[in-house]
């Protein structure tokens, strides 16, 4: 059994055959938004991160929403490795008391961030000159401070309907805001949809974009008016950028996705539109890196990680759980480094992205 899928674009595909798959041919890495689903990635999200890439001097752009954000933001630190420990030990730490209501979340969350970028480790993170971090965030059209819930209520009813008939109609009710550490935002030509606005990251409010950037509607508070960026309610990237179904095209190298599933789904309120999933462009440069079919079967209750388990478990339940998954993961970065350790059987191992 494969426990891991390597799906490459097909440009991707050609650049791998002719370079090899090295640190150097990496100019991108993506994070979606999922909760709890990013811990069936944490083997390889160690391995990438703290090791494979840790000295790598090209300039990488790193691109997420809501906890993809989290661990972009973790691997744009120059001493990943050490931060995402911290980060594990800490998400750990979540109480189902810490998950509801809504305050509590956004309580804990803060307290949680506080704790990860004590020392100075914000300033590190957004002063690294070879990592440019993307943070993407949805600023609710409409709404203002101090918005009630029956109004923010109403405007996301509005967003399913919205959407069901035509994706961008969310463009209507919500802009794209993208918070960058570097000069610009990455591959700025190919998202220009959304309205989107760029806003340059500041070490001061890198807490509150994480927060915004994961604030799920009716899960955790809205975010509002942060520094920097215009006025407004800022909540989860993944309501436009749940997957990110945007054709990245870095003039040279490959775009890394390490993923929990091996689809990409462009908006939060297109989970069930199996017909919206990602084809074509979107796949072009990028390699995924995903858990296959029988490896996630093998897990307890043959699943990943995710929000539910908050309720559906105890806390004690839920740790153990989290803990086979995690140390199973690692079954995904051994696979990765056989196949980096042997380029005919890495070729042997791409499967061809969906057209």
């Amino acid at each position: 059994m494969n426990a891991l899928r390597l799906i490459a674009g097909k440009t991707a595909k050609q650049r791998i055959a002719e370079h090899g798959l090295t640190p150097a041919l990496v100019r991108m890495l993506v994070g979606a938004s999922g909760g709890p689903k990013w811990l069936v990635l944490l083997g390889l999200d160690k391995f990438i991160f703290g090791q494979w890439l840790a000295d790598t001097p090209q300039k990488i752009d790193l691109v997420g929403s809501s906890i993809g954000a989290w661990r972009m933001a973790v691997a744009a630190h120059p001493d990943a490795a050490a931060l995402y420990e911290r980060f594990v030990d800490l998400y750990f730490q979540f109480r189902a008391t810490d998950a509801r209501p809504p305050q509590a979340l956004t309580r804990a969350s803060y307290v949680m961030l506080d704790r990860l970028f004590a020392g100075g480790e914000a300033t590190r993170i957004v002063g690294n000159e070879r990592r440019n971090l993307n943070i993407v965030t949805a600023r609710s059209k409409g709404l203002e401070a101090g918005s009630s819930n029956w109004q923010e209520g109403g405007r996301i009813l509005a967003a399913v309907g919205a959407n069901a008939v035509k994706r961008a109609n969310l463009a209507k009710l919500f802009d794209r805001v993208v918070f960058h550490t570097g000069d610009k935002a990455a591959c700025p030509p190919v998202w220009q949809d959304f309205g989107r606005t760029d806003v340059r990251l500041q070490a001061d409010s890198l807490a509150d974009v994480l927060m915004a950037s994961g604030s799920i509607p009716f899960v955790a508070d809205p975010i509002v008016d942060i520094k920097g960026a215009p006025a407004g309610v800022y909540r989860d990237g993944g309501v436009i950028d749940y997957h990110f179904d945007i054709p990245w095209a870095p003039d040279t190298g490959v775009v890394l996705y390490p993923h929990f599933y091996g689809h990409i789904i462009p908006g939060w309120f297109d989970k069930k539109r199996t017909a919206r999933r990602a084809v074509g462009a979107t796949w072009d440069h990028t390699l995924m890196l995903a858990p296959s079919d029988d490896f996630v079967a093998s897990l307890p209750g043959g699943k990943i990680p995710e929000r539910r388990n908050f309720t559906d478990m105890n806390d004690k339940e839920r740790l153990a759980y989290w803990t086979v998954v995690t140390r199973e993961s690692e079954r995904l970065a051994d696979e990765f480094c056989a196949c980096l350790e042997n380029h005919d059987r890495l070729m042997t191992r791409l499967e061809a992205a969906p057209q």
